[in-house]
């Protein structure tokens, strides 16, 4: 059944007495909230009180959550999706998936839609090709345009011609990401505002011929054409971020195993190389970390990140850990992610230095959390909430967890379908603007 429920109803000592006083003023009993049989951990006087964004990726569906497992509001695409982020107006924007013969790769999409609370579609827009595909994930400006990352295809020739080794190219062509920032027009236009393309930033040590060759541990500003296996998709970014204070992104590459900072105060031209933007770096990486062994710094020992996902600056939250930032690390043991914080040096202007030959710096992360009940090979996520709490999504198994700053587990639930994957999900405060007059009660609809 939809609602299987298991109601807790407690009486009070005193209520039960004859010779004490009830509890309440009006002589009630106390009766706990009705609590799916979907919410496994459920503790009130800890967790993160509100609305949890759920879009099962096998889904045309996108559901509010409340905490005790319940949706009190959805939404409906004619499309299956993977990345969905609520707006403080109330509007929701989504990526989507469209079938594409030469992007056949996980995480493809293609699409992007925004809806108004009440579920109208406001704008659409496809952006795939055979040479060129949305994928992954979006992060949405302050001044409503959205970051997006791109698969461009680069044939055979023109990987050669910036020092890919032959033998790398087993598809005969590499996907380079691409990061573009939208200005959505009208119902299903947009223009390209700007954009960066790793492609502008390649270094490599195989071919001397070419202009980019050079010795990778001096460049740390570049990244390695021939790091990773010969899959096209050799960088694979899966998560986007924008640091508003500091007009940075950053991103999480899948096949180096790392984040990576950079400027996006620059112009589309100063993207394309060196110099120029707040932090004169033009479009090269402003810090990289988790993996420095893909720029010939270090060996397998010092990695740290595998594989991970959902990279989020939590520097704007109260219970911050002081600027640092969060990562979902999907692979870092044998059937067991982790949870991690991570404190880059990141000077009080935002910019950091990034030096030839640096190895990993921090050589740690901050803070861990492990528990060997989460494992998730792919997609995934974690939050830190306003009250310091972190939520974490367990993307392959649909399990949410939320756990305190003494890492006690004080909510868990389940997504209640056969194949619940979700790409990660989102808690919105009770006072969240996008709430605001709207009718947020439990709805009886099942979760399909």
């Amino acid at each position: 059944m939809y609602r299987s429920l298991f109601p807790f109803i407690v009486l009070s000592l005193s209520f039960l007495s004859s010779c004490e006083e009830p509890r309440n003023s009006e002589n009630m009993i106390d009766i706990d909230p009705i609590v799916s049989e979907d919410v496994v951990i459920y503790d009130s006087e800890i967790f993160f009180d509100g609305y949890t964004l759920i879009a099962p990726v096998r889904s045309n569906f996108i559901y509010l959550v409340d905490m005790e497992g319940f949706p009190v509001h959805s939404w409906e695409s004619q499309h299956l999706g993977l990345a969905n982020y609520l707006q403080s107006d109330g509007s929701l924007y989504r990526t989507f998936s469209i079938p594409n013969n030469v992007f056949n790769f996980g995480g493809r999409t293609g699409g992007i839609e925004k809806f108004d609370f009440e579920g109208n579609l406001l704008w659409s827009w496809e952006y795939t090709s055979e040479t060129y595909t949305l994928h992954h994930d979006l992060a949405i400006l302050p001044n409503g345009n959205i970051l997006a990352s791109v698969w461009d295809l680069k044939n055979k020739e023109e990987a050669i011609l910036v020092g890919r080794n032959p033998d790398l190219l087993i598809n005969d062509s590499v996907w380079p990401d691409r990061i573009i920032e939208i200005k959505p027009e009208g119902t299903n236009q947009a223009q390209i505002v700007w954009e960066w393309s790793v492609w502008d930033h390649l270094v490599q040590d195989f071919d001397s011929t070419k202009d980019n060759f050079g010795d990778i541990s001096s460049h740390p500003e570049r990244l390695n054409i021939n790091y990773t296996i010969g899959d096209a998709n050799f960088n694979h970014i899966n998560a986007l971020f924008y640091i508003e204070p500091f007009d940075q992104i950053v991103f999480s590459s899948r096949r180096f195993s790392e984040v990576f900072v950079l400027d996006h105060s620059t112009t589309t031209q100063e993207a394309k190389e060196s110099s120029g933007g707040l932090y004169n770096k033009g479009g090269d990486i402003l810090y990289r970390w988790g993996n420095p062994e893909a720029y010939d710094v270090g060996t397998t020992a010092d990695r740290r990140l595998y594989e991970q996902h959902d990279i989020r600056w939590i520097g704007d939250l109260p219970k911050n850990g002081n600027g640092n930032f969060l990562v979902f690390n999907n692979n870092p043991l044998p059937e067991q992610s982790t949870i991690n914080e991570i404190k880059l040096p990141q000077n009080q202007d935002g910019s950091f230095n990034l030096t030839p030959n640096m190895n990993n710096s921090p050589l740690d992360f901050a803070w861990t959390y492990a528990n060997p009940e989460i494992y998730a090979p792919r997609v995934s996520g974690a939050q830190r909430l306003l009250n310091g709490n972190t939520l974490i999504t367990e993307g392959t198994e649909g399990v949410l967890y939320e756990i305190n700053a003494q890492s006690k587990l004080v909510w868990q639930y389940k997504i209640p379908l056969e194949v619940p994957d979700v790409f990660k999900c989102f808690r919105y405060p009770l006072d969240y603007p996008a709430f605001e007059n709207k009718n947020l009660d439990t709805i009886d609809i099942p979760i399909e």
